[in-house]
């Protein structure tokens, strides 16, 4: 964020479980310097979370934890200028799947989205209501700052380019209308996503399940994304998903998706 930076390279990842990854992320984070850095699925209370080994790195944390499940956090190499906190007028603060801050002009969110489990369900239906909400707030969000990155793990593939097999996934969780339109109304407010910005069709995946030879086969979704309004997009670089890390022992489910940017000072 800083003026000299030609350009601003922002990762978001699904680490699902920092502590069994974080050796896998301090080597992200050596070889890719990125700026801005979104996990989600942390796994971990706030107690727990490695900040002293991020800190060494030149990383402040910025961290909602919960225990066994969910968790997000944003690694900034700057100090956050402020933290969000009118989401919780319209989001639940039970589950810990949001946190935002502000760098400057930049506003920062990094989102975990419910899964939804099955369509038809309950969680399904919190699922659906969850993205409303996270609509509300960003459109009251997006009439105070011009610029702001919404990245995370959205758990919707938005079209057939995303999806391994659509006819398969067609109607199915993670693939339904409804969640498809969910997250199209949040690009309506001005979100584009980066990496298809770069890439308009392109196939390409960013989850890949554990079972079946998933990534092996590469039977993936791409329902990882970092999302700009459009003074953030119209400096999009490149944009691309580093399948390395869904390779070798231990790796998460997820790839990490890394969008660089063009600073606007350069």
């Amino acid at each position: 964020m800083k003026p000299s930076q030609e350009t601003l390279k922002v990762v978001t990842w699904n680490v699902n479980s920092i502590n069994v990854r974080l050796e896998r992320l301090l080597h992200l984070l050596k070889r890719e310097a990125p700026d801005l850095v979104c996990l989600q699925e942390l796994k971990c209370t706030e107690d727990k979370f490695p900040f002293s080994a991020l800190e060494e790195l030149g990383y402040h944390a910025t961290v909602r934890g919960q225990k066994t499940y969910n968790g997000v956090a944003i690694l900034s190499r700057t100090k956050p200028t402020g933290l969000l906190e009118d989401w919780k007028k319209f989001l639940p603060e039970s589950e810990a799947r949001i946190v935002g801050i502000q760098l400057e002009k930049v506003i920062v969110v990094c989102v975990y989205v419910p899964n939804g489990q099955e369509v038809g369900s309950e969680k399904y239906s919190f699922k659906l209501n969850w993205l409303t909400q996270l609509h509300g707030w960003l459109r009251e969000l997006s009439k105070k700052h011009a610029q702001i990155i919404l990245a995370g793990d959205f758990n919707v593939a938005p079209t057939d380019l995303d999806v391994y097999d659509p006819e398969k996934w067609r109607d199915q969780i993670l693939f339904s209308n409804p969640e498809k339109n969910a997250l199209f109304e949040i690009y309506s407010l001005g979100f584009q996503d980066l990496f298809r910005k770069v890439h308009p069709h392109k196939e390409a995946f960013t989850w890949w399940d554990y079972r079946q030879g998933g990534f092996a086969r590469n039977h993936g979704l791409r329902i990882d994304f970092i999302l700009g309004t459009k003074n953030i997009a119209d400096r999009v670089e490149a944009s691309y998903v580093d399948r390395n890390e869904r390779k070798g022992d231990q790796p998460s489910d997820h790839a990490p998706v890394i969008s660089i940017l063009k600073n606007q000072s350069s």
